[in-house]
């Protein structure tokens, strides 16, 4: 029987894929350069639109399902290896708001090319601790809820889990 030879005690780096409108594609070369690739830009929206982009996509009305972009933009995949704490940080933002992901970076993309400014804290913080998304629908009102929160601030001595031990 083969075993692995490591372990991994937190995700490295998270397979990705984003669907990139046909029409961004000449701008996103420039971005790739500058920022070198798809997972340097994925850092770098997220900590200078994160805020904004979450402010803008709550403004349109709240509906159950997610909201996708148009089928009519001749999407284009790009696979790439994201770093794991900011796709889970990615993964939440979008959920709270209601959108898929792949929607809420190119939100973020148009941002970054239309020079918008950023927010004054720099958008989230640099990374977060815990990450959480709670959604429920209240049957009474027929409303959806979405709460997305950040934890930043970690315990000096964290809990460990409590293992059930076979007594000898």
């Amino acid at each position: 029987m083969r075993t692995w030879r490591t372990t991994a005690l937190e995700p490295k780096f998270a397979r990705a894929t984003l669907l990139i409108p046909l029409a961004l594609e000449p701008h996103m070369n420039d971005l790739y350069r500058r920022y070198g690739g798809l997972r340097g830009l994925l850092g770098v929206l997220l900590r200078k639109y994160g805020r904004v982009a979450q402010n803008l996509i709550r403004q349109r009305p709240p509906r159950i399902s997610t909201r996708y972009q148009s089928e009519n933009l001749s999407l284009q995949r790009r696979h790439f290896r994201a770093v794991g704490q900011e796709w889970a940080w990615v993964r939440c933002l979008a959920r709270s708001c209601g959108v898929s992901i792949c929607y809420f970076v190119i939100i973020m993309i148009r941002l970054e090319l239309s020079e918008a400014p950023a927010n004054e804290s720099g958008g989230a913080l640099l990374v977060p601790n815990r990450v959480r998304h709670l959604e429920w629908v209240n049957l009474k009102s027929g409303r959806l809820n979405r709460i997305g929160s950040f934890r930043h601030n970690a315990d000096l001595h964290p809990k460990r889990a409590y293992r059930w031990r076979k007594r000898r």
